[in-house]
């Protein structure tokens, strides 16, 4: 069997951390039915090249966002001839999907396209999968040259597992200051107004009081329920009392949850993970607004946003643009990271992983007495089997038509800290 991820990493080898943490994915396509022109590096014996069939037919396309405008790079697809495993509803450690050795598999390229071998035959099932993104369809597959409609090969906006469907359960605060509902909303997860804000009611997440955190914090079973939770600037639901809201979040990222946070809510990090990050000084972390010319760090997410179309690198009306990658201009920063740190525990084979925080972009800030010096500015990290995410700066302030820089970076790391595990994670950390 080859071991594949949800995002098609096989991870003989994905999930071995370097220095930079688990959260930069590493691909490792050696066994099985791996994309042509893959490498065998002494993998699965059993599940070599020889395995994989002669194809007749080769299925192009491309991989979209919900709204198939987006779109998506590093999303797995395949053919199989069962229904795959289902996402399951609500929190869960993402083990890998075992694919056949005979079964061709590939890889989105960085603009969403992709071409699959296949063998032609009936009643086929054609996956797409990133995260806990799953569309499933059913397809008769001709000889020859396939291409496959964007309705089929993208993300599907809806949880419909009767449809083959299946997206994260989602909660995000509502905040005036930091929209998030609105990025969901735009990339096809709900409708948007000629604005470009969520109309209410169309949502396929759910939208909390940003009052109302405690509420959720309180009870696990209900955090539970959720594999991503979008806690933004200015949530005021606090987490001094009751004492248990701190465990219950570090317990539900453990179970694989996914933990997003944004500028002034920096309290949401650094009181429940103390220890993988410096806030600018710790005693006020929250800061005056500053803009900062950031630098995109990881090489893959530059790469994909490197390959956007024109109309998504530049959506006009005075935005900041994607013109000069990889420098980009990240606007509304509100906190300041002076440091980040390598955490390391033991997995059950008794080697060091790096689960501290792997950075996505860096750049100064201008609110911190020494504004001139690069500092960490979208981060995120691992616990247990899940992960937590932040970024000094706001997600959106104001409602517009398109998606800023900004956006389309938080877009790309909601679907990448979705990477499954191929063994047991490591534990988390104790904490000091």
């Amino acid at each position: 069997m080859s071991t594949l991820g949800e995002d098609g990493i096989d991870t003989t080898a994905a999930d071995e951390l370097g220095d930079e943490g688990e959260t930069s994915p590493k691909l490792d396509l050696t066994t099985g039915g791996g994309q042509e022109g893959a490498e065998d590096e002494g993998g699965d014996e059993e599940c070599g090249p020889e395995h994989l069939p002669t194809p007749n037919a080769t299925l192009t396309g491309t991989v979209y966002a919900p709204n198939l405008e987006i779109p998506i790079s590093g999303a797995l697809v395949y053919l199989v001839d069962e229904d795959p495993e289902p996402v399951p509803d609500g929190v869960y450690c993402a083990e890998c999907v075992e694919l056949p050795c005979e079964k061709h598999y590939v890889l989105t390229e960085p603009d969403g396209s992709f071409e699959l071998p296949a063998v032609a035959g009936p009643g086929q099932k054609f996956v797409v999968q990133k995260g806990q993104f799953l569309h499933v369809t059913e397809m008769d597959v001709a000889q020859g040259d396939v291409q496959v409609p964007a309705v089929d090969s993208s993300l599907p906006g809806e949880w419909n597992p009767a449809a083959g469907h299946w997206i994260p359960r989602i909660a995000v605060f509502e905040t005036f200051n930091d929209s998030i509902y609105d990025l969901l909303a735009k990339i096809g997860l709900g409708q948007i107004d000629s604005y470009g804000a969520l109309v209410d009611g169309t949502e396929q997440f759910d939208v909390l009081d940003p009052y109302s955190e405690g509420q959720l914090l309180d009870n696990l079973d209900a955090m539970m329920g959720y594999h991503i939770i979008f806690v933004p600037c200015m949530s005021q639901g606090g987490l001094g009392q009751p004492a248990n809201r701190l465990d219950n979040i570090r317990s539900w990222t453990e179970a694989g949850g996914k933990w997003y946070v944004t500028d002034w809510a920096n309290e949401y990090l650094y009181e429940p993970f103390p220890d993988y990050q410096d806030f600018h000084d710790p005693d006020y972390p929250d800061l005056g607004s500053y803009e900062s010319h950031g630098t995109i760090t990881d090489p893959d997410l530059l790469a994909w946003l490197s390959a956007l179309p024109p109309g998504l690198k530049d959506i006009g009306g005075g935005s900041p643009t994607l013109n000069n990658l990889p420098s980009v201009t990240l606007e509304d920063n509100w906190s300041g990271l002076d440091m980040i740190h390598d955490i390391f525990v033991q997995n059950e084979e008794g080697e060091d992983v790096n689960v501290g925080h792997h950075e996505w972009v860096s750049g100064p800030c201008g609110a911190c007495t020494d504004s001139n010096t690069e500092r960490p500015m979208t981060v995120s990290g691992q616990w247990g089997c899940g992960r937590m995410m932040f970024s000094t700066y706001h997600t959106t302030e104001f409602e517009h038509q398109g998606l800023t820089p900004q956006e389309l970076v938080l877009l790309y790391i909601i679907l990448e800290i979705g990477v499954c595990h191929g063994e047991a994670p490591p534990p988390p950390p104790p904490i000091e």
